[in-house]
């Protein structure tokens, strides 16, 4: 997911292949920046994994392995966050996949049950007491990154997980504080999917608890423009927060409010100014039984 969405990863790799397509690696482009990171005269090897040809040569399977998924050593894995100058927390990330952490998994197409499957919720079993949410947009327009920072309180003895729901197929679930990600991923509806958050330690009725989760999208196909915050109850002193990426700002920015999650339409709109950050934000005491936040226009 660096190595393909728009962004500082990608763009290291490019200069060796700037004819790349867009959500497509070049394998042989990435294996020369490792190459070159290893041994700055363009040869080396990588140890436990490559065959001492000149330049990135050497590399390419190693790479092919590693980004396919067949094969990933710690040490290659070592190799790409260096070469990659990857920050901390991405570095962090990876290496809890690669050892299998439950803080973080990848969610993709290949994890989903079929359509006609679909996982009815039961009544509420928590209610929430304040959510804050930071919708991010890559320089590409596309969500590229979101983070919910909730606080629950708990409406029955048991209390264990915490339903989360997305619109892609194509994405990481970290949980940062308050619990893990559970392993089986369901459809809600046609265009929603969800993971539970198994909660550190099941909550006694009215016990609250604090959780903070981010989210890393792939979107192969561009989503609407739009950020949306879907609520079956009530939810108190909720901010939904936008920013976009200074390269690719919109032309237009509405609050909005939907009548349904899937096939909405609009029933309410206002048009609101980008912040000096390029940002929108809204903050309500209360949400009952709506479909509130934003959408935009690029042209």
């Amino acid at each position: 997911m660096l190595l393909v969405r728009p962004g500082e990863p990608r763009s290291v790799w490019r200069k060796h292949a700037p004819e790349a397509l867009p959500g497509a690696i070049d394998y042989a482009a990435v294996a020369e920046v490792i190459a070159r990171h290893v041994a700055p005269g363009g040869t080396g090897s990588p140890g436990d994994t490559g065959t001492g040809s000149p330049g990135g040569a050497s590399f390419v399977e190693t790479v092919r392995r590693a980004l396919d998924g067949t094969s990933l050593s710690p040490t290659t894995l070592d190799l790409f966050i260096d070469a990659f100058s990857l920050s901390y927390r991405n570095a962090a990330r990876l290496q809890d996949l690669l050892s299998g952490s439950a803080s973080v998994r990848v969610i993709t197409g290949d994890a989903l049950p079929p359509a006609e499957v679909i996982r009815l919720g039961g009544p509420p079993r928590h209610e929430t007491l304040a959510v804050h949410e930071l919708h991010t947009l890559g320089p590409d327009g596309l969500p590229a990154e979101h983070q919910t920072i909730q606080a629950v309180k708990s409406t029955v003895d048991g209390f264990d997980s915490y339903p989360y729901r997305f619109d892609t197929d194509q994405l990481a679930v970290e949980v940062v504080r308050g619990g893990v990600v559970g392993k089986t991923v369901y459809r809600v509806t046609d265009t929603l999917y969800g993971v539970d958050i198994l909660l550190d330690r099941p909550l006694a009725a009215g016990e609250t608890t604090l959780m903070h989760f981010r989210t890393t999208f792939l979107y192969q196909t561009p989503p609407p423009p739009e950020f949306r915050r879907v609520v079956m109850g009530s939810m108190s002193d909720v901010t939904l927060w936008v920013r976009f990426h200074p390269d690719k700002l919109p032309a237009r920015v509405w609050w909005a409010r939907w009548d349904r999650v899937d096939h909405a339409t609009i029933l309410e709109q206002r048009q609101v100014e980008l912040e000096d950050d390029f940002s929108v934000q809204v903050r309500y005491d209360t949400v009952e039984r709506a479909i509130v936040g934003f959408h935009w226009s690029w042209d």
